[in-house]
């Protein structure tokens, strides 16, 4: 049976809580508890909790007041319900054992209730390794590479973000084989000789959505979960049993033409050109030139397009080659930096680009394509 009781407390405090939940909670689910919320109140503190079980969000919100009470609830219906009500509010949420009374104003909800004796909990286990990092150079490092992540589930390894010490660095890496974004940050304390972990696709996208950029973040790491920690909220997750490849051998090493073009330039007129491309793929033409970047690209159903604009030859000689103009635009759109400066090689090799022409911060890798 569920822990009976009666839980008010203020709509403002509950619902910024319950939209991060339910990012957590699959729509469809074979396992209905998973469906639910778990919601315990206990000496004016609410704790809510939401699983699928390879994940576990739980924040603590101050300011419940009323008896004791435990009980699970659909997490969807109680989310859009709360969401629904006044700005203002208070609410009390009263459980009979069999159905959970949403009361707030001339408003009222019935939703049916579950055991909260019966919802799964992780277990976590102890932690190698723990450090603190600032949420804002958390959230620009998941940023900065997330879209790299590969949606191919056959090489399920490659589903997520590996995170792993390279010297005196933390490194993030994602990569589906055709691009690898790289972002490092100084080894923060506690994280010397943490294993190489990989984070998957669902846990990145949810610490992006939970991350206050404003306060740090605990990290605790093991060979098979991670923990961050923000505040009252925390978010712990199992790691994807894998090993991820050496992504630094398709790094280039001596490609010695440099040229540096403007980001917010570059990224509209290789989305002016990719307009005609086919859905097959998107191939665009980069003729790198002394003072000009020219765009082409062609569909034999479509017609063809061209564009271009100024560039900054630093080093090197002219280069032309093939990129997917979808790969670009999502790299561009990752990157913050005014430039990009490209790093080519010969025709067919990788290339290397850095925000900002910085050699020591993130950087990117595109394999060329055949145009």
């Amino acid at each position: 049976m569920a822990k009976t009781g009666s839980i008010v407390i203020a709509r403002a405090a509950l619902l910024p809580a319950l939209a991060s939940a339910l990012k957590i909670v699959e729509r469809r689910n074979t396992i209905p508890i998973l469906s639910n919320f778990r919601l315990a109140a206990a000496k004016g503190v609410l704790s809510l909790t939401a699983t699928d079980l390879d994940a576990e969000y739980t924040a603590a919100i101050e300011g419940a007041a009323g008896a004791a009470a435990a009980f699970t609830v659909p997490a969807q219906l109680l989310h859009d319900a709360v969401k629904k009500l006044p700005d203002g509010v208070e609410m009390a949420l009263t459980s009979d054992g069999q159905n959970m009374t949403l009361a707030a104003g001339r408003s009222s909800f019935r939703l049916p209730v579950l055991p909260a004796a019966d919802f799964p909990t992780m277990t976590v286990g102890g932690f190698s390794h723990e450090f603190s990092l600032p949420g804002k150079t958390l959230a620009a490092m998941v940023a900065a590479v997330e879209f790299a992540i590969s949606t191919d589930e056959t090489r399920f390894y490659l589903n997520g973000i590996y995170w792993a010490q390279s010297g005196e660095r933390l490194e993030a890496a994602a990569t589906d084989g055709h691009r690898l974004a790289l972002y490092p940050l100084p080894l923060p304390a506690g994280a010397d000789g943490m294993p190489g972990v990989i984070l998957p696709r669902k846990t990145v996208r949810m610490l992006k959505s939970i991350l206050d950029e404003k306060q740090d973040a605990a990290v605790a790491v093991s060979d098979t979960k991670i923990r961050f920690a923000q505040g009252q909220a925390s978010l712990v997750s199992k790691l994807i049993d894998g090993t991820y490849p050496d992504y630094r051998r398709v790094v280039p090493a001596d490609n010695q033409n440099r040229f540096s073009v403007d980001r917010e330039e570059l990224a509209k007129a290789v989305d002016r050109v990719t307009t005609i491309s086919s859905e097959r793929g998107s191939a665009v033409r980069f003729a790198f030139g002394e003072e000009d970047l020219r765009l082409t690209t062609a569909n034999p159903e479509a017609g063809s397009a061209e564009d271009a604009l100024r560039l900054d030859l630093e080093q090197g000689e002219p280069v032309e080659i093939g990129f997917n103009g979808k790969y670009c635009l999502d790299m561009l759109a990752a990157i913050e930096s005014e430039t990009v400066t490209f790093l080519l090689g010969p025709a067919g090799a990788a290339a290397r680009i850095e925000p900002g022409g910085k050699a020591d911060g993130p950087f990117y890798v595109l394999m060329p394509m055949r145009v």
